[in-house]
């Protein structure tokens, strides 16, 4: 699966990308800045924007 996490550099979401990485999914990072790795989608919540493109294919989003 390739799942989506926002807050993934808190407790919990770091917790859930390591382990879903560990069970061999794909876990892509939503993050509030531009992205700085592969893994990483820009999204903006204040501004209504997230890179849909590269969300696309996404099979859950947390």
């Amino acid at each position: 699966m390739r799942v989506a996490i926002t807050g993934a550099s808190g407790l919990i979401g770091s917790a859930l990308a390591r382990s879903l990485a560990e069970d061999g999914h794909e876990a892509v990072r939503l993050v509030r800045r531009p992205p700085r790795s592969p893994d990483e989608i820009e999204w903006r919540p204040g501004g209504g924007y997230v890179d849909t493109d590269r969300l696309a294919g996404a099979d859950a989003v947390v």
